[in-house]
């Protein structure tokens, strides 16, 4: 099997990967997930005055710290900075590749790999069998705002993270056994804290040839063929599918074979590597009596149901009682300190066994919204590889 069947058959692809050019400060250029700190401003102003005027990929996104000053100029500033990088070049196209990344983060290094996955194969909606699936329940109103600077932009500069259910290491094992042949593409400390990456290039037939047999091992393994499931981005991932949608139905069967919209970038990373830690995401409910609240509803906040069975039966009982909130916490501590007062809940979850996730989504089709995170914020994906998306 040619090398590119074999990746068509696992729904992967080996896009053309852009980087910062020679001079460009990289540990100014790459900033944290659009969707981190999203209730602290603060953070994204201090990356602002860290970032002063040099080239970054703070101007390519938009923070949800600033969702609500969103406007069609701001988008459209967006996609024009996109347009100026690429013209002024400030991103190079380093040709077509895949990037073996090592991010040093506060659990350890994690090993990921960074690919364009087939938007045709991935479906978000609940019980899906698609090769790549949502881990969580994907919120429809999210969306909008996304489609929005995706269906302007010349490229995108992604934050989704992928999981593999990879208990061998079969990948990340193949491609560290080959890893001082491969070409060091970068190596730098990453702004405010959230320690450094380096990342080498795999372009040769042999790098590239042990990836794709290891998916391919992998998805002979795969329980029900779910190969992928969505880590972190999910909501970027699925406005990437609605907008290769729109575009697909004004091409041809053989232009949507190679159209680079039909391929998102990602970053894979398997389940099991140590430094990925998994975290529950605990509740706070605000303006409550919290007596009242668990009998009407039915639980113990001490000894709580699974969160997949207490969750639908929470908003269930939010939707009538419109005076009350939930608000989704990290940290069991600042759970605690938040819920200390006569009107508030806090409910505190179990560790989440992450070696469940596959068979959960497989059996039940995805857990609730808000259910897990992956590691502390400072720890997540940084903006740096760009693909482009337009012709």
């Amino acid at each position: 099997m040619e090398l590119r069947e074999k990746f068509k058959e696992v729904g992967a692809f080996v896009p053309h990967i852009l980087l910062p050019a020679k001079g460009v400060d990289y540990s100014k250029y790459s900033v944290i997930a659009c969707d981190q700190f999203s209730a602290q401003p603060e953070y994204w102003e201090d990356v602002k005055a860290y970032v002063g005027n040099a080239p970054s990929s703070l101007n390519v996104i938009l923070p949800e710290a600033f969702l609500s000053s969103e406007s069609p100029e701001r988008v459209a500033g967006i996609n024009a900075a996109m347009r100026d990088y690429i013209e002024r070049g400030v991103l190079e196209d380093i040709g077509e590749a895949m990037v073996y990344v090592e991010r040093k983060t506060s659990s350890g290094v994690r090993k990921g790999l960074v690919l364009a996955l087939d938007l045709e194969r991935y479906d978000y909606k609940k019980g899906a069998s698609s090769l790549i699936r949502a881990t969580e329940e994907t919120v429809v109103e999210r969306l909008p705002s996304r489609i929005k600077i995706r269906s302007g932009a010349p490229l995108e500069i992604p934050h989704v993270m992928v999981l593999i259910d990879d208990k061998q290491n079969l990948l990340m094992g193949a491609i560290a056994s080959i890893k001082t042949e491969l070409e060091q593409l970068y190596d730098f400390k990453l702004m405010l804290g959230s320690g450094g990456i380096k990342g080498y290039k795999l372009s040769s037939e042999r790098a590239l040839g042990a990836v794709a047999d290891a998916l391919l091992a992998l998805k002979a393994q795969a329980a029900g063929g779910m190969l992928y499931a969505m880590g972190d981005g999910n909501h970027s991932f699925a406005a990437a599918k609605a907008c290769w949608e729109n575009i697909k139905s004004g091409l041809s069967e053989k232009e949507k074979e190679t159209h680079p919209a039909r391929y998102c970038l990602v970053e894979l990373v398997n389940l099991y590597d140590e430094a990925l830690k998994f975290e529950p995401i605990h509740r706070v409910l605000f303006g409550v009596d919290p007596i009242k609240l668990q009998s009407e509803v039915g639980f113990d906040a001490k000894n709580p149901p699974s969160l997949q069975d207490l969750q639908p039966k929470l908003d269930a009982w939010l939707k009538n009682h419109p005076e009350a909130e939930i608000e989704y916490i990290h940290g069991e501590e600042d759970c605690k300190k938040l819920g200390d007062a006569p009107d508030r809940l806090s409910i505190i979850f179990p560790d989440f066994q992450k070696d469940s996730l596959f068979d959960v989504v497989q059996k039940n089709g995805s857990f609730v919204r808000k259910s897990f995170s992956m590691g502390h914020a400072k720890d997540k994906r940084f903006y740096l590889e760009a693909h482009k998306i337009t012709l």
